[in-house]
């Protein structure tokens, strides 16, 4: 371990980080991406970064695009803040799209006391968790994950409209790095296992979740400004509380290999000034 990096075990999973600074030698980086693949969670408070000091300290992680689309501010105050105060269900950050991200960070900008804090919960463990005969069962099984057309309740293939994408993805994948498997079903966008009926499904899938969303094995981050917290897209899902009380700005990046408008350039949803900028930047 490098000599200058502090950790201290977050409950029930995850890292925290004791860094003076973003900027890190070589042998420390190394030791952040080792950690990070441990948990797919890291927590760094007490650093004041700007959105590009933050990008440079998350492609220590993996790549991130110069985009709007992946970087942008997350408010319920701001008047370019965006997602607002609405609750968001247990997901994956676009799980539809066929390369979904990689990780995602968010830095706290301003928070107020008492703000909604952000809930974590890992594949990896919901994975483990899982008694062996239902392991046999979900292996090999894949599952659609749909766009993101309503925001109160699960999305289904009804709510879908025309020229919206979704993908398949598989019920279980394996971490690139360390070959671990975890779940990747998600409570907001995952609409149906294929194969199944529309009934032995929505069973399967609740079960699954029983597994996942275990009350005492849920991470929430109550937010001070300052706080940067790092993690694994695919084998951590996160959710938040409706955001009304206090006013709450984080700053996200995205790591990932392409691009949401590389990917989905017909996209017209809640985001489109961002998907249209990201999309003259990806064509340039």
């Amino acid at each position: 371990m490098a000599a200058n990096l502090e950790t201290h075990q977050l409950i029930p999973f995850g890292l925290q980080l004791r860094l003076e600074s973003a900027n890190v030698d070589a042998a420390t980086a190394s030791e952040i991406r080792a950690l990070f693949e441990r948990d797919g969670l890291l927590l760094v408070r007490g650093l004041e970064l700007s959105h590009q000091e933050q990008i440079a300290f998350c492609r220590l992680i993996g790549p991130v695009h110069e985009s709007p689309y992946e970087n942008f501010l997350v408010s319920n105050v701001a008047k370019d803040g965006h997602l607002g105060a609405r609750e968001l269900l247990w997901h994956n950050d676009v799980p539809y799209l066929p390369s979904p991200y990689l990780g995602a960070s968010l830095h706290a900008l301003h928070v107020d006391p008492g703000a909604v804090g952000t809930r974590f919960a890992s594949g990896f463990r919901a994975y483990e968790r899982l008694p062996q005969k239902l392991r046999d069962r979900v292996a090999g099984l894949k599952a659609l994950q749909v766009r993101e057309r309503v925001w109160d309740r699960p999305n289904r293939l009804t709510d879908l409209e025309a020229g919206d994408i979704c993908t398949v993805h598989p019920v279980v994948r394996t971490q690139r790095e360390g070959g671990r498997p975890y779940l990747f079903v998600n409570q907001d966008m995952t609409a149906t296992i294929i194969g199944l009926s529309e009934s032995e499904s929505q069973a399967l899938l609740e079960e699954l979740y029983s597994y996942f969303y275990v009350e005492d094995d849920v991470y929430e981050h109550k937010w001070a400004a300052g706080d940067l917290i790092i993690w694994d897209n695919l084998a951590v899902q996160h959710a938040r509380g409706c955001a009304g009380e206090g006013t709450r700005t984080l700053q996200r990046v995205t790591i990932t290999e392409l691009g949401y408008a590389q990917q989905y350039p017909t996209d017209t949803g809640i985001y489109t000034s961002l998907h249209n900028e990201s999309l003259v930047e990806a064509e340039a």
